[in-house]
This record gives C-alpha cells, structure tokens and sequence, in this order.
C-alpha cells in the first residue's frame, strides 16, 4: 500500500486486510478489481477498529499511552504466523519481502 494516499495501514494491519479481502500482497494496486478494493477499505476499517479497541498490537515492548500492552496480536490471522496452517484453508503461510517489508499471506487463499 502506498503511504502518500493510505496513511496508518502498518505492516501488521495491511497484511491482516489484505488476507480478509483475498489479495495477493504482491498483486499491482493497478490489478484489483473494484469489487476487492471495495472489500478492503471495508477490511482496513474493520482491523483498525478491532486494532483499536484491543489497545493495538504489542509486539516486543510496545504500550499504549496508558502504559499498558496491546492485545490484538492475539487475534491475528497471518501476521507472524509464516508456516503455520492458514485458519481458513491449513496450507502453510509464507512470508514475502516487498520492498524491504514483510508480508504474511496465504497462497491458496490470495490470488
């Protein structure tokens, strides 16, 4: 996702919408029907609230502004979770590298 137009979809979170709306992370933005770009606004919209009310995610030493550890790690669906069974389908995720970031996804669930 392109920073200059989406701003505050993270690593985490676009790998987590992108998985919800069946996209490929490698896909070209350029690629994806109208329908799916519909789907994920809706996903980012619906992971960043998620992400919001469990207090984000804490991965290593991150605390809210209360001092206290984000919780919504422990719903992620493929972030982190490179080559342990996709909850929807049990094929192996896979870890890509795009542009010096890591994306998890499914390879038979994102075409």
């Amino acid at each position: 996702m392109n920073a200059q137009i989406v701003v505050g979809v993270g690593n985490i979170y676009a790998a987590e919408s992108l998985f919800m709306s069946g996209i490929h992370p490698n896909r070209a933005a350029n690629r994806v029907s109208l329908k799916r770009l519909t789907e994920l606004v809706s996903m980012i919209k619906m992971v960043l609230q998620k992400a919001i009310l469990a207090g984000g995610s804490s991965l290593k030493d991150f605390t809210g502004s209360d001092g206290k550890p984000g919780y919504f790690q422990q719903e992620l669906l493929v972030y982190g979770r490179q080559n342990l069974p996709c909850v929807q389908c049990e094929t192996p995720l896979k870890n890509l590298i795009i542009g010096q970031r890591a994306s998890v996804y499914c390879p038979h669930c994102q075409k």
